[in-house]
C-alpha cells in the first residue's frame, strides 16, 4: 500500500484532540511526531487550549512533606457525557528526595498502594529544603533552599534552572510566594517575598525588586485567579497582588464569626472558576464549610456552597490541616495528635476523601512527615524557552 503523507496542519489538528498521556506514547512513532509533540511550542499551546475548552484537561496535585519520596495520587475519574474520554485527577506529593511515585485516588481505589507509580526528577536536585511555589499551564515552579529555582513539567520531563535572584533572596525563608501567567504577553511570573518583594519574568529572564508595599502582608503560597495572586490574612481578609500591574489590593472574606474560626482557612479555585474559601469552626470542628465568590471582587456574591461533616473522625485530638475542593468531593488532610511526656506530638497524618452528597469518608491514605504543602497542576506539553 502506498504511504499517504498528510499535510502538517491535518496531523497537528488530529493530534491536538489526544490527551497528553497518549501523545507522549506517540513520540516514538516517527521523528516527525516526536518533533511536533515535544519541540513545537505552538502545538503545545494549541493542544492545551483545546483540552481546556473541551474540559478534558488531566488535573493533578503535587504535595510535599519532610520525608521522601514524591508521590502522585489520582483524586477522581469523571466520565464526560457523550465522550469516551475522561477527566483524571491526581495528587502528587514530594518529600525532599529525588524519587517520585504515583498513586491512584479514584473512589474505588483511594489509598490502594498497588496503584503507586514511581517517578524521578529529570535533574540532579540540589541538597536542601524543597518548596513548591505553584504551577501554570502544567509547568511546576520549585525552589531548593529558598534560592535555587527551577521550572519543571512533570508530564514531559522538561526542566530549566532559573537565574540566581542574588541579593533579592538572601534570607533562607520565603514568607510569601506564588506564580502566574500573563496570556497577553506570554509571560510567566514568580512572586517572592523575604525582607523585600521581588518578581521573576520569563520574557525578561531576570529578577527585579518591586517598589510596592502591602499593609497586611500575606503568608505562604498565593492562589492564582484572574492573573492575580491571593492570600488569606488573619486580620485583614484577603490580599491580592495583580501580576500585570504589580500592585496589591484587598478583598473581604465571607460573613462569619471570625472568633469561632478553628484554624486558618484555605483559598482555592472552584470547578466553575470562582474563588473558594474552605474553613472549619471551633463550635463545629468536625465540619468544613466551603464558600465561593460568584462575582469576582464583589463581597455580596460570597455564597456558602457546601457544609461537610466528618462522620468518622479520629479519636482524641485532631484537626484539618489542608482542604481541597473538587467537583464531586473534597479531599482533606487531617492531623491527629497524641500526648507524650506532657508534649503534644503528631501521631498520624492522612488524606481523607468525602463525597458531596453522602458526606461520608470513602477512602483514606496515610502520609508520614510534616509541613504538608499541596499544589494543583494540569498535564500539558508546555515549556518555557529562553
Amino acid at each position: 500500500m502506498e504511504e499517504t503523507n498528510l499535510p502538517e496542519e491535518i496531523i497537528v489538528l488530529i493530534l491536538s484532540w489526544l490527551p497528553v498521556k497518549s501523545l507522549l506514547r506517540f513520540t516514538c512513532v516517527s521523528k516527525r511526531f516526536h518533533f511536533i509533540i515535544l519541540s513545537n511550542p505552538k502545538f503545545a499551546k494549541s493542544q492545551f487550549q483545546a483540552a481546556r475548552e473541551r474540559k478534558t484537561l488531566d488535573h493533578r496535585l503535587l504535595y510535599n512533606t519532610t520525608v521522601p519520596p514524591l508521590e502522585s495520587l489520582d483524586l477522581e475519574t469523571l466520565p464526560l457525557f457523550g465522550d469516551s474520554s475522561y477527566l483524571e485527577r491526581r495528587l502528587l506529593y514530594s518529600k525532599i528526595a529525588p524519587r517520585l511515585e504515583s498513586l491512584h485516588l479514584e473512589t474505588t481505589s483511594f489509598g490502594d498502594r498497588s496503584s503507586v507509580r514511581k517517578l524521578q526528577f529529570p535533574f540532579q536536585p540540589p541538597v536542601g529544603r524543597l518548596s513548591l511555589l505553584g504551577s501554570c499551564n502544567g509547568i511546576v515552579f520549585i525552589a531548593f533552599d529558598e534560592r535555587v529555582f527551577y521550572i519543571w513539567n512533570p508530564s514531559t520531563g522538561f526542566f530549566r534552572k532559573l537565574p540566581d535572584p542574588g541579593s533579592l533572596c538572601d534570607q533562607r525563608f520565603l514568607f510569601n510566594y506564588g506564580v502566574g501567567y500573563l496570556s497577553a504577553t506570554d509571560d510567566y511570573k514568580i512572586f517572592i517575598a523575604t525582607d523585600v518583594y521581588a518578581i521573576f519574568s520569563s520574557r525578561a529572564q531576570a529578577w527585579k525588586k518591586l517598589e510596592v508595599y502591602s499593609e497586611s502582608p500575606p503568608s505562604y503560597r498565593g492562589t492564582l485567579l484572574n492573573e492575580a495572586l491571593h492570600w488569606l490574612n488573619q486580620e485583614n481578609g484577603i490580599v491580592a497582588f495583580d501580576l500585570a500591574h504589580e500592585k496589591f489590593s484587598k478583598m473581604t472574606m465571607p460573613n462569619f464569626d471570625e472568633r469561632s474560626l478553628n484554624q486558618f482557612g484555605y483559598l482555592g479555585v472552584s470547578a466553575e472558576g470562582w474563588l473558594s474559601f474552605a474553613l472549619s469552626l471551633w463550635n463545629a470542628r468536625d465540619c468544613i464549610q466551603v464558600w465561593v465568590m460568584k462575582e469576582y471582587g464583589v463581597h455580596d456574591s460570597w455564597t456558602k456552597l457546601f457544609n461537610f461533616r466528618f462522620l468518622d473522625p479520629p479519636e482524641g485530638m485532631w484537626s484539618f490541616s489542608r482542604v481541597l475542593v473538587l467537583e464531586t468531593s473534597i479531599v482533606a488532610h487531617i492531623c491527629s495528635m497524641k500526648e507524650v511526656d506532657n508534649d503534644c506530638i503528631t501521631d498520624v497524618k492522612g488524606l481523607i476523601k468525602i463525597l458531596h452528597k453522602e458526606e461520608e469518608k470513602c477512602g483514606e491514605y496515610v502520609i508520614e512527615g510534616f509541613e504538608l504543602k499541596m499544589i494543583r497542576y494540569q498535564e500539558s506539553l508546555c515549556r518555557i524557552d529562553d
